[in-house]
């Protein structure tokens, strides 16, 4: 075994000139965005035409907000086209692309602190941006040395308590996919590789460079916090529009449903943080917020992003979150084996793949592998099926609610004021479905726990 040190992030030269928030009041601040470019080309920059647009629709951002920026420029210098970093010590670590400085054209994504303080307060958002910095100045860059493939994230350009800054995967023909709910592999088997290969990556540095790892986990802060009672008492109110939809519609097992809500209900928050909190068998990096909002597509081929929620805890922490906020539910019970089995294969041969060319001892390569059977993420995915749950019935909403209920939302301060029955009266036949259905898979998880 060898040990492996990688280089510590250092701000970059010249970081005041870019000190300043670059969003306000809907505004770009033009010397900023000059200077963050200045520092990532390596160049005196001048921007003209600076256009800004939000880049996701309503409701899609619990955290921070979503815009793009368009511009002209000019700068005096050519960019180098690509930097490297290669992994000092480690004669089989490959040359790890950190930046490629030319895909940054005419725009950027920019994620912002919103103005609103009480929302910056109730959703960590500082927090949130400093783990999605961590993620992308030290995290990833670490975990990819390991992967059996570059691990598929945005150019990340710049960051500070108040922005993140990455490239416009748009200029790359990458788009959303229909984020209602999943109905077909060609929607799963890349988001399915690319956190295989995330948690392969995590599974195979620990056992390689522990020190190191253990020392990248702690600087991890989970977002949100256990004691955010506000959060709390949002999510447990899905639970009352939920009860009341399986009182009216009179379902088989109805009432039996109902009692383990209400069970739930008051400690379900509580209950999520213990299950992601565990010791298990098996701990990785976990993006921490994997669902279809997050994941850009080309065609098939898929792109992560949004690493605010990273979290170190049990693989299930992300297939749970996938499987349950997005999948039809149909899909998600015909094709459960599959789906656990494809993530499965992936996963060991993505461990198998770094481990052989680091011409690791067969019998490392099977003690790595031998815990990481079916019947463990089978049982992995069951204990933690109530996070899945939860953030589906939080989420779920957007997925098919009007602006003018957005409206009615936020003039009530937020769905937690709105009357179950207002909630019922703007459900959708189909959302109703979908959240009866859900209940049901989620009851048979949750039994077998």
């Amino acid at each position: 075994m060898f040990t492996c040190k990688f280089p510590t992030y250092r701000p970059r030269p010249n970081m005041a000139a870019a000190s300043t928030q670059l969003i306000k009041n809907k505004q770009v601040d033009r010397s900023t965005l000059e200077g963050i470019l200045g520092m990532f080309w390596n160049a005196e920059v001048t921007v003209s035409d600076v256009q800004l647009e939000p880049a996701t629709s309503r409701g899609n951002n619990f955290i921070s907000d979503a815009w793009r920026i368009k511009f002209e420029h000019t700068k005096k210098r050519r960019p180098q086209t690509v930097c490297t970093v290669r992994v000092e010590g480690d004669a089989y670590a490959r040359k790890y692309t950190t930046i490629r400085r030319d895909g940054i054209r005419k725009s950027i994504f920019v994620k912002s602190r919103p103005e609103d303080e009480e929302h910056n307060a109730l959703m960590h958002t500082d927090i949130a941006f400093k783990n999605e910095i961590l993620a992308y100045e030290k995290v990833l860059m670490a975990l990819d040395v390991y992967s059996n493939g570059p691990l598929r994230v945005p150019t990340y350009v710049y960051g500070n308590p108040t922005t993140v800054i990455l490239e416009d995967m748009a200029n790359k023909y990458f788009e959303c996919m229909n984020r209602k709910y999943v109905i077909s592999w060609n929607q799963v088997w890349s988001p399915i590789r690319e956190m295989a290969k995330l948690h392969a990556a995590s599974i195979v540095m620990k056992k390689l460079n522990k020190p190191y790892f253990e020392e990248m986990i702690k600087q991890i802060t989970q977002v949100p916090l256990s004691e955010t009672i506000k959060l709390a008492e949002k999510q447990a109110s899905t639970i009352d529009t939920t009860i009341e939809l399986l009182r009216v519609r009179n379902e088989p097992n109805a009432q039996e449903y109902i009692e383990t809500l209400k069970e739930l209900k008051e400690k379900a928050w509580n209950k999520q943080r213990e299950i992601i909190n565990k010791e298990a068998p098996v701990m990785v990096v976990n993006h921490g917020n994997f669902w279809i909002n997050n994941l850009l597509y080309r065609n098939d081929l898929s792109m992560l992003l949004d690493w605010q929620h990273i979290v170190y805890s049990s693989p299930a922490t992300d297939l749970c979150f996938f499987l349950y906020v997005n999948f039809a539910t149909a899909f998600l019970t015909n094709q459960r084996e599959a789906l656990l089995s494809y993530y499965l294969m992936h996963l060991h041969q993505s461990i198998y793949d770094v481990c052989t060319e680091r011409q690791m001892n067969i019998s490392d390569i099977d003690g790595l592998l031998e815990p990481l059977t079916y019947e463990w993420i089978d049982s992995e995915l069951k204990r933690c099926s109530l996070c899945g749950y939860m953030m589906a019935q939080w989420i779920n909403p957007i997925f098919y609610w009007s602006e003018a209920v957005f409206d009615m939302m936020e003039k009530v301060g937020g769905m937690e004021n709105m009357s179950v029955e207002q909630r019922l009266e703007n459900m959708t036949s189909e959302q109703k479905d979908r959240v009866i259905q859900l209940t049901k898979v989620f009851m048979n998880e949750y039994r077998e726990n």
